[in-house]
């Protein structure tokens, strides 16, 4: 099971009947803070919901929800211009998101796409597509119908053909009487459809007739031969399928460290064993904790493959226990003796330093940089440990467990600057953070108090990351922002019968040697259709500029400069060799700046 935490509570939440809302705010599309009306009242947001061609979306609702341990959400219904208004709102983060019947979030322009986060005082726009739809009829083998037979939907490649990366949940409907099923308020990609196996349906509570079969998949195929099937937005597509009704494996075993009942912080708790494929990443089976008896659990209807299987459980207080992992392989016989054990999962604890700047007086509202403020963290895939630390002790490289790719958390820090960022499982994880508004940068990440000047001997945890074992706590990271930070807005020029074209993106790398490994002097934008950028947060110094192309041509496969030590080193070296300079003193705005842009050699 995947672990993006906003959407697992949001999940449970809607389970257990508290009124919180879908964490979809990744899709919402950002509108910068200076195009913000300086008229509109501090503890509202405003928006609009539109299509994937502007227009106006009509009949849908809005969401709002702080970013916090305890945040409620809000709805608000969206008005024949597809305008909607959140009054009355405490300084603080909040995701935004709106929902239609049939409707999806516009998909990120990239996978790595830093999910939007919006302050009081901001409007956001919010676009909506049209879902696909995937329908067919199940049959045996003389046409008859299958009658209450679970199918599910997976996807398996996002729109632009890539690979699911994460562990991905499937869509689950039932067969009518006729045998009929269909999916609707697909996000567009492309889906394999498989019918029978165990029924999920009522929290798992339900059994079926299906139940121990091995599913299904279209036309009339095992996993491997599964039908692919390709689905665009607002796009409808048939997919039958006859039933083998094949007979399958079992997995089964049992689970310990689960709090029972009557516990503390167990009168909302809830739980779940996962059973995921590993070549497809896909979550086929679940088995909630409520239905085990005498603690064991037992998957049916299991085809040969190899599976991850994981257990957690989801505590009032929002943390959560986990078990590691599991590998097992099943080939042709059932599989028992399986032990998983939950335990706490990691965490991070830390605080966020305000720097004063005394020079500095472009900074506002001093009094909500605190909760305006989000660390957060996510996970990289990878199990490369830093090179320095106490965490970089040279241990076995365990397996990366699938539910743990991607996986992220944020936090907004208390009116102490004492932050926390908890249920995370092992690995490497980046640490950055949401700033609060013009005329703060993010100075340094630390481990312990924040550095005057760093050494090279000092773990560079900006760059490298924190490496957490299973259950580690760490308490000291120390995120330093500090006043005073500058502001450059430019446009791109091209020499004479050139054209600049899409896709580019502008960097701003340290011209100081001394800071070529700091990954925090590393700055970029998208350049606009009209070959404008704008880049805010700056930290005042010298600096090269440069705008390049991406090296396969699709600016969407581009990774955050910061986070690619190969794209960072290639550009440093651009920069440094153009020596187009720009430098900024504290607060400055630098406005109508002209890059001039021309081809870079491939290296």
């Amino acid at each position: 099971m995947p672990i993006c935490l906003n959407r697992i509570w949001r999940i449970i939440a809607a389970v257990v009947g508290v009124v919180l809302f879908s964490a979809a705010a990744s899709c919402a599309q950002e509108t910068a803070a200076d195009t913000t009306s300086a008229a509109k009242p501090s503890n509202t947001i405003t928006g609009r919901v539109v299509s994937q061609g502007g227009d106006t979306v009509v009949g849908a609702t809005a969401f709002v929800s702080a970013v916090g341990p305890l945040a409620q959400g809000r709805s608000a219904v969206v008005d024949s211009s597809g305008s909607f208004k959140f009054e009355g709102l405490e300084p603080g983060v909040y995701f935004v998101s709106a929902n239609l019947a049939g409707f999806v979030s516009a998909p990120p322009s990239s996978p790595d796409e830093p999910r939007h986060y919006y302050r009081p005082g901001e409007s956001v726009t919010v676009n909506l597509i049209k879902g696909g739809v995937i329908t067919g009829t199940v049959t045996t083998a003389t046409n008859g119908p299958v009658v209450t037979a679970a199918v599910r939907a997976f996807r398996i490649k996002d729109v632009n053909g890539e690979p699911e990366s994460a562990v991905t949940q499937a869509r689950e409907r039932q067969t009518d009487d006729r045998g009929i099923y269909r999916f609707y308020g697909l996000a567009p990609g492309t889906y394999v459809i498989s019918a029978g196996g165990q029924n999920r349906l009522y929290g798992g509570l339900y059994s079926g007739a299906y139940d121990n079969d091995v599913p299904t998949y279209a036309p009339a195929s095992t996993r491997d031969t599964a039908m692919e099937v390709l689905v665009h937005s607002g796009e409808e597509v048939t997919a039958d399928i006859q039933y083998r009704g094949e007979p399958g494996q079992a997995i089964s075993g049992t689970l310990t460290g689960l709090v029972q009942s009557g516990s503390q912080n167990m009168s909302m708790a809830t739980g779940t064993i996962t059973l995921t494929e590993v070549r497809s990443r896909a979550a086929v089976m679940s088995v909630p904790s409520s239905s085990l008896t005498n603690n064991a659990f037992a998957f049916y209807g299991v085809p040969d493959g190899e599976y991850e299987l994981v257990a957690q459980q989801y505590m009032q207080s929002r943390d959560i226990l986990g078990s590691e992992p599991r590998r097992v392989k099943v080939q042709g016989a059932d599989v028992t003796g399986i032990n998983l054990t939950l335990a706490p999962l990691a965490s991070i604890a830390g605080r966020v330093v305000l720097e004063s700047n005394p020079p500095a007086d472009c900074v506002k509202h001093r009094t909500a940089a605190l909760p305006e403020t989000v660390v957060n963290v996510r996970r990289l895939n990878s199990e490369t440990k830093p090179a320095t630390g106490k965490s970089a002790k040279a241990d076995p490289v365990p397996e990366i467990p699938l539910g743990a790719a991607n996986q992220s958390a944020d936090s907004v820090p208390d009116p102490k600057g004492d932050f926390l960022l908890r249920n995370l499982r092992r690995g490497v994880y980046r640490v950055d953070a949401q700033l609060p508004g013009a005329g703060w940068y993010l100075r340094s990440i630390t481990i312990g108090n924040p550095p005057t000047t760093a050494k090279a001997s000092d773990p560079n945890v900006a760059r490298d990351g924190v490496s957490l074992k299973s259950g580690e706590r760490i308490s000291s990271l120390t995120v330093a922002i500090t006043e005073g930070a500058a502001r450059l807005r430019g446009h791109l020029s091209a020499a004479e019968g050139q054209r600049v074209p899409a896709g580019l993106r502008v960097y701003l790398v340290p011209a100081e040697r001394e800071n070529a490994e700091n990954v925090l002097r590393f700055y970029e934008a998208a350049a606009e259709t009209d070959g404008s950028f704008a880049i805010d947060h700056i930290g005042p110094g010298r600096y090269w500029i440069v705008a390049r192309a991406a090296v396969d041509g699709d600016s969407a496969k581009v990774k955050p400069v910061r986070q690619e030590s190969a794209l960072r080193t290639r550009i440093f070296h651009e920069a440094e060799a153009l020596k187009k300079e720009v430098s900024f003193k504290p607060c400055e705005q630098s406005a109508d700046y002209e890059l001039p842009w021309a081809p870079q050699p491939r290296q």
